[in-house]
C-alpha cells in the first residue's frame, strides 16, 4: 500500500486493511459494465460538502434521478468540509465508504493510486466521459485511467466588493496590468478609508498559494516534483506581514477564526472586507451573503512575471468507490449529475460551470447575474489562463501545512523566510511519507 492508504488506516487494524483490499475488487457483483443494468432495488450513498442551499438543491436532483430510475435510491449525506477527508479516510479504513464521493485537489489521484476508486472507463455503458476535454480530466487520470469526472470548471479570481469600493470612493484596479505591490497599496488605502472593523483584504493563503507561485516558480512540476523556491514563498509571506502591520487585513486571531468558515461567516461575506481570493463559482454565494455588488478581477501579478498563475480548473470531481457493490448504478447517478440537462438546470453553476457543452448551453438563460458574470470572466480570459495545474497524488496535506505555517507567520512565531523553509521541509517529508 502507498502512503495515502497508510494515512487513511492509521486507526484501523491489519484485518480491516485486508478487508478493504478485498472490497476494492467490487464484491460479488457482476463485472462492471457487462450486460444490461440490473433493475433490482439498490441504495447508494452520496457524499459532498457545502452550504445548506447546496444540500437542498442536491436533494432536488436526487429526487429527479429517483423518479427517472425508481429502482435506485440515493441517500444523500452532506458533510462538514473541515472534517470531510479525515472522515472519508476512516470510512475507507472500515470498508464503509460512500458509493459516490465528491473529491477535489490531489485526493482523486491519491485514492486512485491506492486502488480505492473505480476505473470509470469500465463503466462507459452508464457514464459518458467523452464529452469532457482531456485537459480537465488530467487531475483525475492515473496510469491512463479516468477515476473522476468534473462537477464543473472554475478559476481563481480576486473578488472585489464594488459596493464598498464605490462607498469609499476608491477606483477598481486595472486587472490587466496590476502587480502584487499595487494590490498591497490598494488594500492599505481601503483600510485607511474604511470604518473600524472593515479591511482592505481578507486572505486565505491556501487558496492563492498555487497561483501566486505559478507566476514565478510553480509548487510542482508535471512529474509531481516539488519545485517552488524559498524565495517565492518568502515574498508571499512578506506580503501578508506587510498587510498585517498596516492593518490592511484582519489581525492574526480574526484571520484564523474565519479561515475555514462558510461564505456568510467570512468578513467578505459580511461586507467587512473589500477583496478576497476565491473561485468563480463562488461569486453568487458571496454576493448573496453580503448583499453587495461583487465583481471578478484577474489576480494581481498575472502580467508581472511574464506568465499567468491561474488556470481553468475543475471545481470538484465525482468519483465512484472501487469497493461499492453497485458501481454501475453509482456511475449512472454520476452521469445524471454531470450530463443530464434537467439536473444541470437545478445545479446551475453551484459546482462550477458545467463542462458538458450541451448542459452549459441549456443552463445559460437560467444563470443568475453573478454566475453570468463568472461565465463572462472565464470566456474573457480563456486564452490567458496558464496550463492546467495538476497537483501530485502525494500533496493532499498541502492545505493543512499551508494553513498551519501561515498561522505561525501571522502570530510572529516564524519569519517569512523561516516559514518558506519550513513549508518546503514539511512538504518534502509529506512526499516521502506518501509516495
Amino acid at each position: 500500500m502507498k502512503g495515502f492508504r497508510r494515512r487513511a488506516v492509521v486507526a484501523a487494524t491489519a484485518a480491516a486493511v485486508m478487508m478493504l483490499a478485498a472490497a476494492c475488487g467490487g464484491g460479488d457483483d457482476e463485472t462492471p459494465g457487462a450486460g444490461p443494468l440490473p433493475t433490482d432495488s439498490v441504495e447508494l450513498t452520496f457524499w459532498w460538502w457545502g452550504s445548506a442551499e447546496r444540500a437542498a438543491t442536491t436533494q432536488q436532483v436526487i429526487d429527479l434521478f429517483e423518479k427517472k430510475y425508481p429502482f435506485i435510491h440515493v441517500k444523500g449525506e452532506p458533510q462538514d468540509f473541515a472534517n470531510y477527508f479525515a472522515n472519508l479516510s476512516t470510512k475507507f479504513a472500515a470498508s464503509d465508504a460512500p458509493d459516490v464521493i465528491t473529491m477535489g485537489g490531489a485526493y482523486v489521484l491519491g485514492y486512485a493510486a491506492d486502488g480505492n476508486l473505480a476505473d470509470l472507463g469500465t463503466l462507459g455503458g452508464e457514464l459518458d466521459t467523452k464529452v469532457f476535454p482531456t485537459s480537465i480530466l488530467q487531475a483525475s487520470t492515473y496510469e491512463n485511467k479516468i477515476y473522476g469526472v468534473p462537477t464543473g470548471g472554475n478559476a481563481i479570481a480576486l473578488m472585489a466588493n464594488k459596493s464598498l469600493f464605490d462607498k469609499l470612493g476608491v477606483a477598481l484596479p486595472n486587472d490587466d496590468t496590476w502587480t502584487w505591490e499595487q494590490f498591497t497599496a490598494l488594500a492599505k488605502e481601503i483600510s485607511t478609508k474604511a470604518p473600524s472593523g472593515t479591511y482592505g483584504a481578507e486572505l486565505r493563503s491556501y487558496d492563492y498559494i498555487g497561483a501566486y507561485a505559478a507566476q514565478q516558480t510553480p509548487l510542482y512540476d508535471d512529474k509531481g516534483n516539488l519545485t517552488v523556491t524559498e524565495a517565492t514563498l518568502t515574498t508571499m509571506w512578506e506580503l501578508e506581514k506587510d498587510l498585517l502591520a498596516a492593518r490592511a487585513m484582519p489581525p492574526a486571531d480574526l484571520t484564523q477564526q474565519v479561515m475555514t468558515v462558510e461564505a456568510p461567516q467570512t468578513l467578505f461575506g459580511q461586507g467587512r472586507s473589500a477583496m478576497f481570493f476565491g473561485y468563480t463559482n463562488q461569486v453568487g454565494t458571496y454576493a448573496a451573503a453580503s448583499g453587495n455588488d461583487i465583481v471578478l478581477l484577474r489576480i494581481p501579478g498575472e502580467s508581472q512575471y511574464g506568465k499567468p498563475g491561474t488556470s481553468l480548473l475543475p471545481s470538484q470531481y465525482y468519483t465512484v468507490n472501487g469497493g461499492s457493490k453497485y458501481q454501475r448504478q453509482a456511475a449512472l447517478f454520476v452521469d445524471f449529475l454531470v450530463n443530464d440537462e434537467e439536473a444541470g438546470k437545478l445545479i446551475l453553476a453551484d459546482r462550477g460551470l458545467p463542462s458538458n457543452p450541451k448542459v452549459r448551453a441549456a443552463i445559460a438563460p437560467l444563470l443568475s447575474p453573478e454566475d453570468q458574470r463568472a461565465a463572462t470572466f472565464i470566456d474573457k480570459n480563456n486564452d490567458r489562463f496558464g496550463p492546467s495545474f495538476v497537483p501530485p497524488s502525494w500533496a493532499t496535506d498541502v492545505n493543512r501545512i499551508t494553513q498551519t505555517i501561515d498561522s505561525q507567520v501571522l502570530f510572529g512565531q516564524l519569519t517569512p523566510a523561516q516559514a518558506a523553509a519550513e513549508w518546503i521541509k514539511q512538504m518534502t517529508s509529506s512526499k516521502a511519507a506518501n509516495s
